[in-house]
């Protein structure tokens, strides 16, 4: 997923227009836009607003290796209605140990079994 697709996805989940998130991050409309249609990028202070306004981190913003989950994960947002869970799902590490993973498969394989 590109920056301005993460933007505008982030945009929506917090109900918000162009106008009003401009106002919040102390920007205009068409700048927004800008970033949304990926013409431009917002410089870091402006991107750190934006994650803060948002609820999210720079790190997502910024890092393309977040969207290969999604891109992976057939229907990856539809599936989580709850805020509190998508927000935890976005805010996953990108980079997991081998015993971390381990313990993350077992605990899937542990979940599957009860099935």
């Amino acid at each position: 997923m590109e920056f301005g697709e993460k933007l505008i996805h982030l945009r929506k989940k917090n109900r918000l227009t162009q106008k009003q998130l401009a106002a919040k991050i102390g920007t205009t409309a068409s700048t927004i836009s800008k970033y949304e249609n990926d013409n431009h990028r917002p410089p870091i202070f402006i991107l750190a607003k934006l994650a803060e306004t948002l609820g999210t981190t720079t790190d997502f913003l910024l890092d393309d290796v977040a969207g290969l989950r999604e891109k992976n994960s057939v229907n990856a947002f539809p599936l989580i209605g709850n805020p509190e869970l998508e927000k935890w799902y976005l805010e996953l590490p990108y980079t997991y140990s081998e015993e971390e993973l381990l313990m993350l498969k077992r605990i899937a394989d542990a979940i599957e079994n009860k099935k």
